[in-house]
């Protein structure tokens, strides 16, 4: 059998951290005997600023460089290139990883792919969830709207083989005018899932800037889902897809886990870990403990995220006796009554503050995870999330302006009040807001974005300047520059 796929990831530019999902697919496609090639577009320009950049533009993390680990723009056009690799790899399948963001991306590069005849297939967390919609572009031949790591090598070896691949479940697949609608399979057991498949990426994919140092890091599935429903978040939405197939929420086993950090380290000479989890410590002590004692022979440093409530002195400890280096904790928002009933997170603003005082006693680094720009937010309610910013020690803080993307409650919610086009596709999220709101503007939304962490680090007698730093005049700007350069000289010091 001679079969070949092209796996394209759509990525958002310079976002350089290796995707979970696309490289268990790969692996799965592999294994099956199926040839694989990707094309990726991290390294294109394909847009104004890559979200880091942003992000060292806000202050909200230190200068970092990629130049002596050989990481660059590629000067030439993204479309171009990619018709250059499948006309030199001859693939039988194309096959697009996108989320919402990146679907402007793999729009462009199907219109491309049309000419060469080659069957398409859309998959990723856009796909789940907005499948009806994508099946109906003519350059779309299949939409993956459930997990792919058992079911497309399936329709891989029976599309080589000239077998019945119109009846593949969790996809939908084209036949002339007629859509096969197949159902969602079971959710994947992940210790049944390969190891990930990281051969497919450059070099240069492996390293990522952490706290103004660049590691060459490799990211490690340790969950899938979350146990909370955020109003925000997607993965609320996949739990209610998957809730009577197996549930979006599976824990992988922890010897699991440790034999992929030990192939990888072995084989990729990873320096840093990043467990993949949307709520790390969203666990029983027991799953800590089995983790703490296996990692224990290891020590590599590593990061995750969490919430605040799941917090403690015990966990913080041991996690930090076996080469934890830096935790994101998500508050998102400062609020209690707005956090509990907009977003559905249901912790007091005391845990927060128990949250950062273990982890300033601890002396670990540490960020802050904050989203502005919610539906009715008010500029009050956004200096509620400041302060609360305010009583963390944290070595660098993300303010992400909100959002809605497709499969969240939030969004319906969006829709409902007008504040959103019904047919919108949401842009990055570390840009401007999309939302027409009575209560705040668009324009203050992303002054405050831009200047939400000299609000939280500098001395409240400071906040006057800040305020003329909002204006996007000369005066402001200079301003915002000078207040820039005295908060980089104070405020990025990494804790050891």
């Amino acid at each position: 059998m001679n079969f070949k796929v092209l796996l394209v990831y759509c990525n958002t530019m310079m976002d350089n951290l290796i995707p979970v999902g696309l490289s268990s697919v790969a692996a799965s496609l592999r294994n099956s005997g199926i040839e694989v090639k990707l094309f990726d577009t991290t390294f294109y320009r394909t847009s104004k600023f890559s979200s880091d950049e942003v992000r060292v533009n806000n202050y909200q993390i230190p200068p970092f460089s990629y130049s002596e680990y050989g990481v660059k723009y590629k000067e030439n056009n993204y479309c171009d290139d990619f018709e250059s690799v499948i006309s030199s790899f001859g693939p039988d399948l194309i096959a697009f990883s996108v989320v919402e963001p990146t679907y402007e991306l793999a729009l462009n590069l199907l219109q491309r792919s049309k000419k060469y005849k080659v069957s398409t297939v859309i998959g990723g967390i856009h796909a789940i969830f907005n499948y009806k919609d994508i099946i109906c572009n003519d350059a779309v031949d299949m939409v993956c709207l459930g997990e792919a790591e058992t079911y497309l090598p399936q329709l891989c070896l029976n599309m080589a083989k000239g077998k019945d691949y119109w009846h593949t479940p969790n996809f939908w697949i084209k036949n002339g005018n007629f859509i096969f609608k197949n159902k969602i399979a079971q959710s994947e057991e992940l210790s049944k899932l390969p190891l990930l498949d990281v051969s497919i990426y450059e070099a240069e994919r492996f390293y990522r800037p952490m706290a103004g140092k660049i590691y060459k890091m490799m990211p490690i599935e340790f969950s899938r889902g979350c146990p909370f429903a955020c109003t925000y978040c997607a993965d609320a939405g996949l739990e209610k897809i998957f809730k009577e197939r197996g549930g979006w929420l599976r824990l992988k086993p922890i010897d699991k886990v440790i034999d992929e950090i030990k192939f990888y380290i072995q084989n990729y000479q990873i320096t840093y870990f990043y467990f993949v989890s949307e709520t790390f410590l969203a666990v029983s002590d027991k799953r800590i403990d089995e983790f703490v004692e296996k990692y224990s022979e290891i020590k590599i440093p590593f990061w995750f995220n969490t919430r605040p409530e799941t917090i403690t002195e015990r966990r913080i400890k041991k996690l930090i006796s076996v080469g934890c280096h830096r935790i994101s904790v998500g508050v998102e928002h400062g609020n209690e009554e707005f956090r509990r009933n907009m977003l559905n997170r249901k912790y007091s603003n005391e845990t927060i503050r128990l949250a950062f005082k273990i982890l300033n006693d601890y002396k670990i680094s540490y960020s802050v995870n904050n989203v502005i720009g919610f539906p009715e937010e008010t500029r009050s309610l956004i200096f509620d999330t400041i302060e609360v910013n305010r009583i963390s020690k944290s070595n660098s803080i993300s303010c992400h302006v909100f959002a809605p993307y497709r499969g969240t409650k939030m969004r319906d919610y969006c829709i409902q009040k007008g504040y959103i086009d019904s047919g919108m596709f949401i842009p990055d999220f570390n840009f401007d807001s999309v939302l027409n709101m009575p209560t705040i503007s668009k324009a203050e939304i992303s002054a405050l974005a831009r200047t939400f962490a000299m609000y939280v680090k500098f001395p409240k007698d400071r906040w006057p300047s800040i305020r003329l730093a909002e204006e996007d005049t000369p005066q402001g700007r200079r301003l915002f520059k000078k207040l820039g350069k005295e908060f980089v000289d104070n405020f990025f010091m990494e804790r050891k």
